[in-house]
């Protein structure tokens, strides 16, 4: 890098810039050096420069309370730099702070003086803060000018017998001065959806475009989709049609009205409207409100004289009688007290209920309002209540509510008696309560859990205990299991050939069925039935006492006979003939003593030589003598005749046991 003429190379310490440059001597004259001989380093760049401002000047203000666009600096207040490459363009606006007064009213090109603008008030002349050549921004050129198009749109209604499709109708604005738009929906009395602005002013960019809606786009009949909602044009302002035929050189045909489509909920709806608003002509099928009609004779229309009479003649005279409603027969019901007015100038009755300390009950003002009280529920001015059928003792239907007219004042008193009718002593208003019997009705077993415990949580609160158990039974019979042979009775071939072990467990009372696997027989062998308790018919549970030989068990909806046993339970019943009294031998022998003659005399009748008696000759000779036995009490003697299992005895046995007493000793 060179300083001055000198190399960096040349660099030498006793060297000085005050002796090379004169500029750092005080006393001698320095001339200016052009700028394009000094080099661009620091120190060397003359101080009488501006410096450059990096502040950026408004482009939009208000001069004299006008809004205008302010012009670039003027060539004297550019910096240094702009001098070479400002260019020579005729300012827009009139800078401010010149001393020129114009006269011209479209001129700005000089100082806006207070003498001109007194003398443009006076004269009613508007001053614009523009030059004659330039041309107003759009902001001020359209201000306020907005364009209304009236349109609609359909939306399909589902599940309606009314209509099919809805219209919409909207009013679309598009603002001119920014290319926004702002769509209102017209608002329908009782439509039910909602209304009112669909679109906040913005520009609406054309759907799979960038570019955006413009006035062109909105011509009558043309279609415009926004936000998947496709709007048709149908007619616009007076104001909006003659700034397109004129500014933007629309046709008559781009602006005719077209005609809204039939919308078959909206006549509907101003049918209806129609009925409820009250337009003379219209048949509403309702009653008038009576405050409609005090207020519309108020305002001075004519009301009929034909009911007059009455209520001149009585005025607000009212008879007054207390009633009692008891509802004690439905579930919370109770005895509630009423006031009955009946009003003579209409016949009209109004009930309101009398409200007693601490009773519970919320505070209420009527029962029922002035009105006409039918007799059968049925508003009907030939089936009413009159006074006539008011009387202490009767009843009175109020809507489905029986109620006892019980007292009346004395002014009810005074009116029968001056029409000859004499009302009954007042009753007692105190009735006697009534203890109604509530039945608890227990649902049914649904299936979770046992009945036990379904039944539990009927009994009581809701965190209850579970059922207690017999645990001195438990204790006592743990372990004791009755087993017997079964077989399925059923009508099925297959079915006559299956075995089944039929369990009963004595310390709950529960039976399990399970089914020996057979061999190429078709049937997976396993659990029948699970360990649990099983109910008869009627209801009760099995207990041990239905467990014996020959007795049909239904286990939900299968027949099992018991066959037989094995040792441990004939032994079992034995020893236990309170529990199992088909299996008391001291009743059967009984039985058996008392008919030793009989057998005496069946067996020398039918001694065929061999002697030997077999349990099915046993049976035999019990049907021929007519004693009434079922399979278990004959296991029960022939368990006690042949006592070695060997399957035959002598007949002498028999009449041995026959002739012995309870004691074993020959009679």
């Amino acid at each position: 890098v060179a300083l001055g003429k000198m190399s960096l190379f040349d660099w030498n310490s006793s060297y000085r810039l005050e002796d090379e440059d004169p500029r750092f001597h005080p006393d001698v004259k320095v001339e200016p050096v052009p700028p394009t001989d000094l080099p661009a380093l620091p120190g060397f760049r003359p101080s009488n420069l501006p410096r450059p401002s990096s502040a950026k000047r408004q482009s939009l203000s208000f001069v004299n309370g006008y809004m205008m666009a302010q012009s670039p600096l003027p060539a004297k207040h550019l910096p240094y730099q702009a001098f070479q490459s400002a260019p020579k363009s005729r300012p827009m606006t009139a800078p401010v702070g010149m001393e020129k007064d114009v006269l011209d009213p479209t001129d700005v090109s000089g100082r806006y003086s207070f003498f001109r603008k007194k003398a443009d008030r006076e004269n009613c002349n508007i001053a614009l803060p523009f030059c004659p050549e330039s041309k107003l921004p759009s902001f001020l050129e359209h201000d306020r000018r907005v364009l209304l198009f009236n349109a609609y749109y359909e939306e399909d209604v589902l599940q309606s017998a009314i209509e099919e499709k809805r219209i919409h109708t909207c009013e679309m604005y598009l603002y001119v001065e920014d290319g926004t738009m702002e769509i209102i929906q017209t608002k329908q009395e009782n439509s039910g959806i909602v209304q009112g602005r669909f679109l906040r002013r913005s520009r609406v960019a054309k759907p799979g475009s960038s570019s955006y809606y413009e006035i062109d786009d909105l011509k009558i009949g043309s279609q415009v989709v926004i936000y998947s909602r496709t709007f048709r044009i149908v007619s616009c302002n007076e104001s909006t049609r003659d700034y397109v035929l004129k500014y933007h050189g629309w046709d008559e045909e781009d602006v005719e009205t077209l005609p809204l489509p039939h919308d078959r909920f909206e006549k509907s709806n101003k049918e209806k409207m129609r009925r409820e608003s009250g337009v003379p002509g219209v048949d509403r099928n309702r009653k008038m409100n009576d405050l409609k009609q005090v207020m519309e004779s108020m305002l001075g229309k004519e009301s009929s004289m034909t009911d007059r009479g009455m209520f001149l003649e009585c005025g607000t005279d009212s008879l007054c009688f207390h009633v009692l409603w008891d509802d004690r027969e439905r579930l919370y019901g109770d005895i509630q007290y009423f006031l009955l007015f009946y009003y003579l100038a209409d016949d009209t009755v109004e009930i309101m209920r009398t409200n007693a300390k601490n009773d519970g009950r919320d505070t209420f003002p009527k029962l029922l309002k002035r009105s006409k009280l039918p007799k059968n529920g049925r508003v009907s001015d030939s089936d009413c209540y009159t006074w006539k059928d008011l009387a202490i003792g009767q009843t009175v239907s109020v809507f489905g509510r029986t109620m006892l007219i019980a007292r009346s004042d004395p002014f009810t008193r005074q009116y029968y008696l001056s029409n000859g009718v004499t009302l009954r002593d007042d009753m007692p208003l105190q009735v006697a309560e009534k203890k109604i019997e509530v039945k608890r009705v227990i649902p049914p077993y649904n299936g979770f859990g046992t009945e036990e415990d379904s039944l539990r949580s009927c009994t009581g609160g809701l965190n209850q205990p579970p059922p207690k158990k017999d645990l001195q039974k438990m204790r006592d019979k743990n372990g004791v299991i009755l087993r017997f042979n079964a077989q399925l009775v059923s009508a099925t071939a297959d079915d006559a050939t299956r075995r089944f072990v039929f369990q009963f467990f004595m310390e709950d009372d529960t039976i399990a069925i399970r089914e020996p696997p057979v061999k190429n027989s078709g049937v997976m062998g396993g659990n029948f039935l699970r360990r649990q308790t099983m109910k008869h018919e009627n209801g009760s549970y099995y207990a041990a006492k239905d467990m014996y030989v020959g007795n049909i068990v239904d286990i939900v909806g299968h027949q099992f006979l018991l066959l037989n046993a094995d040792e441990y339970t004939y032994r079992l019943m034995e020893c236990d003939d309170r529990t199992f009294p088909f299996s008391n031998f001291s009743r059967l022998h009984e039985i058996v003593t008392s008919n030793h003659n009989e057998i005496k005399s069946y067996f020398i009748t039918n001694y065929e030589g061999t002697g030997i008696l077999d349990q099915e000759g046993l049976a035999k000779c019990w049907k021929s003598l007519g004693i009434q036995m079922n399979t278990q009490e004959l296991l029960t003697i022939w368990r006690k005749l042949d006592k070695k299992g060997k399957g035959k005895v002598a007949f002498t046995k028999l009449l041995k046991l026959a002739a012995e007493d309870a004691f074993g000793s020959q009679r």
